[in-house]
């Protein structure tokens, strides 16, 4: 039986605009995120109208409607890089539903995030802080999520990167030695 485990909010701070965001767009539902989120961010940020989210079509649901990566590669009030930091930088990743609606699957800081098709899966490789895998903070750790029934659960041992496959190798070799 696969362990599900999705990714959730990590550090993109918006609570403090909650009264001025629709409650769907915070839990992760909206009919137009790009939009909702330039719209919410140039309020909080005060941007001038040139500044938006970084964002990239991506193809994860097979309906021809584009879904997106969002890098929030931005400043925010004159600070560079505002959402970002040691665990990398603020990513979101919606995806269109039936209902014409878009979905967050994914959001989280992280230092690079790559997308990959195997085997007719999507994978989503993000690149950690090295304390996500108890080493180092400098030394990566890539953790690989798959896409499936409209969610990024983490992949099959067999699936992950090399360097955290070795790792969940160890911890397994040690709670057997317990």
């Amino acid at each position: 039986m696969k362990a599900r485990h999705v990714i959730t909010a990590v550090g993109i701070g918006l609570a403090a605009s909650a009264a001025h965001a629709s409650s769907e767009l915070l839990a992760g539902r909206s009919a137009d995120p790009v939009g909702e989120l330039n719209a919410l961010y140039a309020g909080i940020c005060k941007w001038d109208d040139a500044q938006t989210i970084p964002t990239q079509i991506v193809e994860f649901t097979p309906d021809d409607v584009p879904d997106y990566l969002l890098t929030y590669d931005i400043s925010c009030r004159g600070q560079p890089n505002a959402f970002s930091g040691n665990a990398g930088t603020a990513r979101q990743i919606w995806i269109s539903v039936e209902d014409g609606s878009y979905l967050r699957v994914l959001d989280a800081n992280v230092r690079d995030l790559k997308i990959e098709r195997r085997n007719g899966q999507i994978f989503v490789v993000l690149q950690q802080a090295g304390s996500y895998c108890l080493t180092a903070d400098t030394a990566p750790c890539f953790l690989t999520l798959v896409f499936t029934d409209n969610e990024l659960i983490w992949a099959e041992p067999e699936e992950q990167h090399p360097s955290l496959k070795t790792r969940l190798q160890l911890l397994q070799d040690v709670q057997e030695d317990q």
